[in-house]
């Protein structure tokens, strides 16, 4: 796509006074199609984002960010464009009985039903064209494996049996895939680029900051966690989401990563302190304005719940990766600040860490907790502490007996 290609893009997107997020979708699947975009290409869409509403100024960070992970994106297009359902392109794939999705965030291609006739399914993986035979009565996942045997070389993937949901991650967890399944999506990747083993697959990382609140329009936060997901770290494919500050994004998040859990789960808020890993959140909601100006009730997080809980991130893993900085390290625990003291603000903040320490202290294959960062903080520091929890992670799935 050119840069003129997106100018004529977003002029029609205009023409009702408002670029939505399905518009950006399908800005984007067009920059897919011509694979990829150029750094002034991105420049233009982020520098034309700020007249765009939040929603779809941050469907595009979201784009931008899976995009921008070189290790770890896998570009896939197929077919015509039918329609855009939550995280997924719904396209068409020209064989009778099957119905196709393109993850928009996630490396996934998913397929549905049983070919009616004999046809030639045409996709193209990583810029390479690919053309599947397809005959009368084959099942999706047959259809699947088919595709898989074509992969470019640097890319391998897993069929796994079911469809993917339109608002759910897809995950590289889930049965295999069996000749019979009418149901089934091929999850992609990159293993040498992500540093992974033999019979390894990804791990999933989804980075968090929150929205605007209190007067501050450009969340730091949000902007490090945009920064950290576009850099990747090794072994692992990373979401960024940006949060609402309100108790009602916090507990639908919390809850969408219940349903779908990752293997880690990092999220940051911004603090006129210092930056910390909140180790001890507490059971405390306090009286104060959230980010729509609506007052919030004094409170405990989850009633009956503990005091005070620990934090769920590795801090001993944390400390060691940031002790290189020297004096130049921003990035503070417990064990490297004798005055360190938890946030006892009772915001926002504290509410996400309290209720992700509650729901994943108990889950090894899941780690997840909350750092407070400043507009100063550096995002190498920041990165340099993802990519060793996320080794961490990798490491105890290592350990585990295989299945």
């Amino acid at each position: 796509m050119t840069v003129k290609g997106i100018r004529s893009a977003l002029t029609q997107a205009r023409q009702d006074g408002k670029v939505t997020e399905t518009e950006v979708d399908q800005i984007v699947l067009k920059a897919r199609s011509g694979w990829g975009l150029t750094a002034s290409e991105r420049t233009e869409l982020i520098k034309a984002a700020d007249s765009f509403d939040d929603p779809a100024k941050q469907r595009l960070m979201r784009h931008l960010s899976a995009m921008g992970q070189q290790n770890a994106w896998v570009n896939v297009q197929a077919g015509g464009l039918a329609q855009i359902e939550g995280r997924y392109a719904i396209v068409t794939v020209g064989v009778a009985g099957l119905s196709a999705k393109v993850g928009l965030f996630d490396n996934c291609f998913s397929l549905k039903g049983t070919a009616q006739a004999d046809g030639l399914m045409k996709v193209a993986i990583e810029g390479k064209q690919l053309s599947v035979q397809v005959k009368k009565g084959e099942t999706a996942a047959q259809v699947l494996e088919k595709l898989k045997a074509q992969l470019p070389s640097k890319v391998t993937g897993v069929v796994l049996s079911g469809d993917v949901q339109p608002y759910e991650m897809a995950s590289f967890k889930g049965q295999a895939a069996k000749a019979s399944d009418d149901a089934a999506h091929l999850m992609l990747f990159k293993p040498e680029s992500l540093g992974l083993k033999p019979g390894e697959v990804p791990l999933k990382v989804v980075v968090t900051g929150y929205g605007a609140f209190m007067g501050i329009t450009d969340n730091p936060s949000a902007n490090m966690a945009q920064k950290l997901s576009e850099a990747g770290v090794k072994g692992a494919i990373v979401e960024y989401r940006r949060l609402d500050v309100t108790t009602d994004a916090v507990d639908a998040f919390v809850a969408e990563m219940k349903k779908s859990p990752p293997d880690v789960i990092l999220s940051m808020g911004v603090t006129h302190g210092q930056s910390q890993v909140e180790e001890r959140p507490e059971n405390h909601l306090g009286a104060a304005p959230d980010g729509n100006n609506v007052m919030m009730k004094d409170r405990e997080v989850r009633p009956g719940g503990a005091r005070e809980l620990k934090t769920d991130l590795p801090v001993d893993v944390i400390e060691n990766s940031l002790r290189g900085y020297g004096d130049q390290r921003a990035v503070h625990t417990s064990r490297s600040d004798g005055a360190y003291e938890p946030d006892r603000s009772a915001y926002l903040c504290n509410y996400l860490g309290y209720n992700l320490a509650t729901e994943f202290a108990g889950v090894d294959s899941t780690t997840a907790g909350f750092i407070h960062i400043t507009p100063d903080t550096p995002v190498d520091q920041m990165h340099t502490v993802l990519q060793a929890v996320t080794a961490r992670q990798l490491d105890w799935r290592r350990e585990q007996p295989r299945s």
